[in-house]
């Protein structure tokens, strides 16, 4: 009986064990690739106190611009969604509200663009030649996240 016990302490304290090792694998923090910064770079080299405040209003900016825009494409699509219900399908309605989709498509990337832009303009040459050490390009780069990716 002792013996049995003993088994079951030790098999439980080594899937304990393993279990642990588990979860410290993963190391600190939200996860791997978290960062949606909306087309401006998560990280930057050595920001001053002066730069850190031009990243994060640009960021706040990008932020606002990034939600009033994807409010509108959703609306649209909600409206393009319902021509296709209707009885009788209006070919130019419906290609006239996917022209719509399209327009705000492009206007966030013009928006996103300019947010990388205006980053970039931030930083010193002597930073700027350092943002290949931090990942491919700006964005939030690849992995898990908020689902913006690089296209962002």
């Amino acid at each position: 009986m002792k013996m049995k016990r003993m088994a079951v302490a030790i098999g439980l304290a080594a899937a304990m064990t393993l279990g642990a090792a588990t979860v410290f694998a993963w190391g600190p923090g939200i996860g791997r690739g978290f960062g949606p910064w909306h087309g401006v770079a998560p990280v930057a080299p050595a920001l001053t106190a002066e730069q850190a405040a031009m990243v994060e209003k640009i960021r706040s900016e990008r932020y606002a611009e990034v939600s009033k825009t994807r409010s509108e494409i959703y609306a649209k699509r909600l409206e393009l969604q319902a021509l296709f219900r209707e009885p009788v399908l209006d070919q130019a309605k419906i290609a006239s509200k996917q022209r719509e989709i399209t327009a705000l498509q492009a206007k966030n990337q013009e928006q996103a663009l300019a947010a990388r832009t205006a980053f970039a303009e931030v930083l010193t040459p002597e930073q700027r030649a350092q943002l290949p050490a931090y990942g491919p390009g700006f964005g939030g780069g690849r992995g898990r996240g908020m689902g913006f990716g690089n296209r962002w």
